[in-house]
């Protein structure tokens, strides 16, 4: 049986009926992957998986990334991470970013799934970037083609006491398996400035380009309800979680999915 793709907006997101998570074929699994590469985020309703199952789809998925320098979660998989609210001027990630820049081979994809969340509020939104790049003007693609940035685990380092982490991560992207380019500029106080080029000279740029990445028609806003699982491609989308709920409680598991390199808008890597 064939699953069922509705599209959720013009540009970004769509959800997937017609398939049981728990139970799943490899002929359901391509169409997923077919309709992930497509639509960049992918809801599922009416899940309910178990963490086990919950990793289970995840390894369909690609390999499994386990986060350096994070303490496991004793009661957990490996691999897999449990957010709760530990109130909003705790929070990192109330703001627009991919995740683990700062790592030399970030997140292919996340796989979220809800354990316990408010009445109301704790939205997550998701925002395309092959779509943020086309709308740049030709002048500044040919400029951010050949720039690098220098990304710095500021944030989540002195929020879970780890050491800081860098990378050089392209300025444009190019897809691994669509091959299409995508403006790849994360959150400037963890994308801190262009390699050869000063912070002061950089943060401007950066400050720019990433205003333009969260236009309202290119954002997708999902309601979280128990039983989902959001996947999305850590690629080509950057997310925000918004934390509105007061002390509500908001507990959410994640698995995260493995990527490569990333390369820069002609296939070439920092080194090259």
């Amino acid at each position: 049986m064939s699953i069922e793709v509705i599209q959720l907006t013009p540009n970004i997101a769509a959800e997937i009926k017609g398939i049981d998570l728990r139970v799943f074929e490899k002929f359901q699994i391509d169409q997923i992957r077919k309709a992930f590469l497509e639509h960049g985020v992918i809801v599922f309703r009416d899940q309910f998986l178990s963490p086990e199952q919950h990793v289970n789809f995840a390894k369909s998925m690609g390999d499994v990334m386990v986060y350096g320098g994070y303490k496991p979660f004793d009661d957990l998989p490996t691999g897999m991470f449990r957010f709760a609210n530990d109130g909003k001027e705790k929070t990192i990630t109330e703001h627009w970013h991919f995740d683990g820049t700062y790592y030399d081979m970030p997140p292919a994809a996340g796989i979220l799934a809800p354990q316990k969340i408010p009445a109301i509020g704790g939205d997550t939104m998701w925002s395309n970037q092959y779509v943020t790049y086309e709308r740049l003007s030709d002048g500044m693609k040919k400029l951010l083609s050949g720039l690098w940035t220098e990304c710095v685990s500021h944030r989540s380092s002195r929020k879970y006491n780890n050491e800081l982490m860098s990378a050089t991560q392209p300025a444009i992207r190019k897809h691994p398996e669509t091959g299409r380019l995508s403006l790849n500029i994360g959150h400037p106080e963890t994308c801190v400035q262009f390699v050869g080029m000063t912070e002061e000279e950089s943060q401007p740029l950066i400050r720019h380009l990433h205003a333009q990445t969260h236009e309202p028609d290119n954002v997708y806003r999902h309601q979280w309800r128990l039983g989902d699982v959001v996947l999305w491609d850590n690629r080509c989308t950057m997310h925000y979680a918004i934390h509105d709920y007061g002390m509500a409680e908001r507990e959410m598991y994640r698995m995260t999915i493995l990527g490569d390199r990333p390369r820069g808008p002609l296939g070439q890597q920092p080194a090259e």
